[in-house]
């Protein structure tokens, strides 16, 4: 599967864009400002309707405008299909999607997955030594967008959370009694089950593809999951401390997971602490890798790979692994070097 082309509207500082892409390496070349980021978001959006960067999902539509689109043609097995997402911003100020297969809306869930992406950025250097909640929104980020039951559970479960939470101050207050909490309980309980199954599926995979990576480094790497087991029997040990607290004290939202390298002799092998920053950037890399084949293997499609100014951040060695992805998938790559297309020399080139 590859994306032939796009059409982008109002996107960003885009007013109307007609891009064509190679099936394998592209590169997008243009000064800082030009937009090269914007398109890469562009082509996440039409995958999920979301941004991969952390600023208002409003901020998408070009200023002083009310809708936006991209519009994509998909082709597989010599099959093409046209796929978009609009975004508009009504009158109160809500922001509205539409999902749309060959010009017929669809619902998220039957939209989903159509299109899968992987994103690399400069600052994935941070899920090594970065915030939990970074972490967790990586594997949230990876499951969100091509899994509806995945989604639903995470929706249902932050629902839940919030409630459950909002419901202990009550009770510590006089205001409601224990029993209350059962229904709230039960929710977190079943869709954590599901978050959770999800999760440690990933990160198994990833550990698997680690162990028998051809690179010597990669291979030694491995992923330390900490997941917050949460049940019946832990939320009644903790309800004391949770009633005190206002804080619901164990689940998926408290989960974490480590980098680790298995050749330190010290006992705390975690990268964030241990690892040199070429170490941080290679174990980073290979968890992208990791997510790659995870894909592949679970929906038997090869996702598009999104790569913003990534060679930026990297080392001689570290660019050729990257070069070499190149290879079987489609890539997006964006620079403001144009020394970049030294490493890319069978790329489409669009500059802008």
């Amino acid at each position: 599967m590859y994306l032939r082309k796009i059409l982008v509207q109002n996107f960003r500082s885009h007013e109307k864009r007609l891009v064509e892409f190679g099936k394998k390496a592209n590169l997008i070349l243009g000064a800082n400002g030009s937009g090269k980021t914007n398109l890469l978001e562009a082509v996440y959006f039409l995958s999920s309707g979301k941004s991969f960067r952390s600023s208002s999902t409003g901020q998408l539509i070009k200023w002083d405008e009310k809708i936006s689109s991209v519009r994509g043609k998909l082709v597989s097995n010599n099959h093409e299909e046209e796929i978009e997402v609009q975004l508009w911003r009504e009158d109160r100020g809500n922001l509205k999607r539409r999902f749309l297969i060959e010009k017929v809306v669809k619902t998220r869930a039957k939209y989903w997955g159509k299109l899968k992406v992987v994103v690399f950025e400069p600052e994935d250097i941070r899920l090594v030594a970065g915030s939990p909640t970074r972490r967790r929104d990586f594997l949230d980020q990876i499951f969100a967008n091509i899994e509806w039951r995945y989604a639903s559970a995470l929706s249902q479960y932050h629902r839940a959370l919030r409630h459950r939470n909002e419901l202990l101050d009550i009770i510590a207050s006089g205001q409601a009694d224990k029993s209350e909490l059962f229904y709230w309980n039960q929710s977190l309980i079943k869709n954590a089950d599901i978050i959770q199954g999800f999760r440690l599926k990933l990160i198994q995979s990833a550990n698997v593809f680690f162990q028998r990576h051809s690179h010597q480094e990669i291979n030694k790497f491995f992923i330390n999951y900490q997941p917050s087991a949460i049940s019946a029997e832990k939320l009644e040990k903790l309800y004391v401390d949770e009633l005190q607290s206002g804080h619901t004290k164990c689940g998926p939202h408290l989960d974490d997971f480590s980098l680790n390298y298995s050749d330190f002799e010290t006992e705390d092998k975690n990268l964030a602490f241990w690892g040199s920053r070429g170490q941080q950037r290679l174990a980073v890399l290979a968890l992208r890798l990791a997510q790659i084949n995870y894909l592949e293997e679970e929906y038997k499609e090869e996702p598009v790979l999104l790569l913003d100014d990534i060679f930026s951040e990297l080392d001689e060695e570290h660019r050729e692994i990257v070069v070499s992805i190149c290879d079987k998938y489609q890539t997006l790559f964006t620079s403001a070097d144009e020394a970049v297309i030294n490493y890319l020399p069978t790329a489409q080139i669009l500059k802008i």
